[in-house]
């Protein structure tokens, strides 16, 4: 007879117990078992992929974050957070047509959230000043979306777009 604790690897008993850490508000501690992890276990994208949400989201560190999100994708090609991931810091590091080229193929990954893919073309392409298709990404964004705070988001988006072009 299996037990519940065997059914997992020690890497996934490890990164369960990162997580916990991390929920806990102990974020060095998590970061350090997350590294520790990816170092014993390369292969375990959840881990590269938490290591860079706390590089980038908790330690100001999005070239470090960056290569992290990459590791996921390339450890585990259907970890749809990665993608995202991934695509939020080119886009922060202002390198938009590989932020671009991130969120198109998080498009054909199963599980990624497309109003969140949608919405993050439509931040590229506002930033780049091409308002008109901001907005219609913005309206693709809101069709797919079923939380209403995304979707006030999109809208606001849209506003802003629309405002912008008036000072073009």
């Amino acid at each position: 007879m299996t037990t519940f604790d065997s059914r997992f690897t020690e890497a996934d008993q490890l990164y369960a117990n990162a997580i916990a850490i991390l929920h806990n508000g102990d974020v060095a501690k998590a970061a350090g078992l997350f590294s520790a992890i990816t170092v014993k276990f390369p292969e375990h994208g959840k881990a590269w992929n938490e290591l860079g949400n706390i590089l980038f989201n908790h330690l100001n560190s999005p070239e470090e974050a960056a290569e992290c999100f990459q590791k996921a994708m390339e450890a585990e090609p259907g970890l749809a957070s990665a993608y995202l991931g991934y695509a939020e810091v080119l886009f922060i590091l202002e390198r938009y047509a590989e932020a671009n080229a991130i969120v198109n193929q998080a498009m054909e990954v199963k599980g990624v959230r497309k109003d969140l893919a949608w919405m993050r073309s439509a931040l590229i392409m506002e930033s780049q000043s091409r308002f008109d298709e901001a907005i219609e990404t913005y309206k693709k964004a809101i069709l797919a979306s079923f939380s209403e705070e995304d979707i006030t988001r999109c809208e606001k988006g849209i506003s802003r777009c629309n405002i912008k072009k008036k000072y073009q």
